[in-house]
C-alpha cells in the first residue's frame, strides 16, 4: 500500500471488503488507524469487520461539538494547540491498539434533524461538524507523524467525506498512508487531490 490511494466507486461494489482485506493483510508489520462513518449496514462497515477480528481493536468516537475547533482558525494557529484537542490523548492512550474512529454520530444527527423536524439549518449544521471532525483527527494523525510520535502507520477510511480547506496536509506527511474508498460525489476535497487511484477490481456478490 503506496502513500495516498483512493478508490472511486459506486455503492456495494466490495470496496469496504478490499479495504478489510488490506488491513488484513498488513497487520502484522504496520499499525493501523481506521475511520468509518457507516450508518447503513453498520455490521457490514469497515469498522464492525475490523473490531470483530483484532481483540487489540478500540473505538474512539466523540459526540462534543465543542472538541471540533480545527475549523475555527488558521491551520498554523492548529498547529500549535492540537495537543489539547480531540482526538490527541485518546490516539497517545491508544497507542498498542488498532486505533477505529466512528464519525457516525454527527452525520446520524445531520439525518435525524432533516428527516424528524424537517430542519435543514440544523442538517447543514451536523454536516459541517462532521466534515470538520474528519478533518480534524485527519490533521491530527498527520501532525503527531510529523512530529515522530506516530511511526509505520497505515490509515485506512471508508466513505469519509472531507471539506475543502487552503492547506494541503500531504506537504506534511512522513512515515505515514492513507487509503480511502468513496462515492464519486465525494471524491472532492483538498486532501483527497492528488491521491492515486488504488488497484481495485469491483466485487458484486451474486445473490
Amino acid at each position: 500500500m503506496s502513500n495516498n490511494e483512493i478508490i472511486v466507486d459506486k455503492r456495494n461494489v466490495g470496496k469496504t471488503t478490499f479495504l478489510y482485506n488490506e488491513i488484513v493483510k498488513g497487520y502484522s508489520n504496520y499499525n493501523f488507524i481506521v475511520l468509518d462513518s457507516a450508518t447503513d449496514h453498520v455490521d457490514k462497515s469497515l469498522l464492525k469487520k475490523v473490531v470483530n477480528t483484532y481483540n487489540d481493536a478500540v473505538v474512539i468516537y466523540t459526540e462534543n461539538p465543542s472538541q471540533i475547533v480545527i475549523n475555527n482558525m488558521k491551520i498554523e494557529e492548529y498547529k500549535k494547540i492540537y495537543k489539547n484537542y480531540f482526538p490527541f490523548n485518546e490516539i497517545i492512550t491508544n497507542m498498542n491498539n488498532v486505533i477505529c474512529f466512528d464519525l457516525s454520530y454527527f452525520l446520524e444527527k445531520a439525518y435525524e434533524e432533516l428527516e424528524n423536524n424537517n430542519s435543514k439549518e440544523l442538517y447543514n449544521y451536523y454536516r459541517k461538524k462532521y466534515n470538520d471532525l474528519s478533518q480534524q483527527i485527519i490533521t491530527c494523525i498527520v501532525l503527531m507523524n510529523k512530529e515522530g510520535l506516530l511511526n509505520s502507520v497505515h490509515v485506512v477510511m471508508d466513505e469519509i467525506e472531507l471539506p475543502i480547506v487552503d492547506y494541503d496536509l500531504k506537504v506534511l506527511q512522513d512515515d505515514i498512508s492513507f487509503l480511502a474508498s468513496v462515492h464519486p460525489e465525494n471524491s472532492f476535497g483538498t486532501f483527497y487531490q492528488g491521491f492515486t487511484r488504488a488497484r481495485f477490481k469491483p466485487y458484486i456478490k451474486e445473490g
